[in-house]
This record gives C-alpha cells, structure tokens and sequence, in this order.
C-alpha cells in the first residue's frame, strides 16, 4: 500500500504541473471546460442542473463555468422540449471541435507515454484504471449522500465520471 499511495500521489502531482502544448491548430481545453463540454458531448443536450448532478458539482459552479463556454461560442442554450421554461445546454458545432482536439491532444499524451508498452499491458492498465475510477465513483457518491463509503466502492452509474472516454474500451490502438 505505501508503494501505492507514493505513487498515486506523485501522479497526482505531476499531472497538475503538466501542461499539454501541442504544435498543431488545436489549443487544448483547460480542465473544466473539457470536462463540461465532454459531458455535453458524449450525453448530449441537458439542463444545467442535470449536468451539475452528474458532475457532482454546485449547480451555480456549472451555471458560471457555462456562462464563459457561452460567451466562447462553444455552447448554446435552447428551449427544453419537455419543459418550455426551461433551457438545456447544447455543444455547438465549435464546442464539438474542441472536445474533438482535446482529445486527440490527450491521446497523444498518453501515447507518448505507454505507447511502447505491450497491448495487453495498455489493455491490464486501462481495466485497473476503469476499477480505480469505479472505486472512486462509489466513494464520491456515498459522500454526496451522506453515507460511508461502500466496501466495493461501486458506482451506480460509471459513465457519469467519464467524459473522455464514455463507454469506450480502446486504450492506444486509433
């Protein structure tokens, strides 16, 4: 465990300092906005309050965070079909080209890091890290109802805590 803690904490640390540059067309998202948009993108159209809930974030925190990706011209708001008085958030065609090369960008990253690593390492790696995240979803979940943890760490619903990779099994093969 204390191999495990060290390192988890020294991933942790280096991929805050960790800025991704790239040379090409695409700067990429700073983190809220990726993850934001990511949502938007893999779920599609939602209200604001349905996105805070499944961001697990304050519904005024998303509600600023979307102001900006408004005014960016990255998401739109439209009237909500089942409720006209209400709005949801919907990616625009540029907000679908920036989650596009933020993740491209991403990708490469890690690439660039575990590229050279056998598949089934990638495929071992990605599998610990999907566990990883579910324990951590289950953790997260529990607390925001008020609860312990649960022993498995379990996630109702794992694609909420996902926007990058929603449902998808690849590691580095595309």
């Amino acid at each position: 465990m204390v191999r495990i803690e060290r390192e988890l904490t020294h991933l942790v640390r280096r991929a805050q300092r960790v800025q991704l540059h790239t040379d090409g067309p695409v700067e990429p998202l700073e983190r809220s906005a990726y993850t934001i948009l990511g949502f938007l993108n893999d779920e599609g159209p939602m209200r604001n309050g349905a996105l805070a809930a499944r961001l697990y974030l304050d519904a005024s925190t998303v509600s600023r965070h979307v102001a900006s990706l408004q005014q960016a011209g990255l998401v739109t708001r439209e009237a909500d079909p089942e409720d006209g008085r209400a709005c949801r958030l919907r990616l625009t065609s540029a907000g679908r080209r920036a989650v596009a090369g933020t993740r491209q960008v991403r990708r490469n990253a890690v690439r660039e890091l575990i590229g050279s690593w056998p598949i089934d390492e990638q495929d071992t790696f990605a599998a610990l890290l999907e566990r990883l995240n579910a324990g951590l979803d289950g953790r997260v979940t529990e607390a925001m109802a008020g609860g312990a943890p649960s022993p498995s760490g379990a996630s109702p619903d794992r694609s909420a805590a996902t926007p990058d990779e929603a449902g998808s099994k690849e590691v580095l093969r595309a």
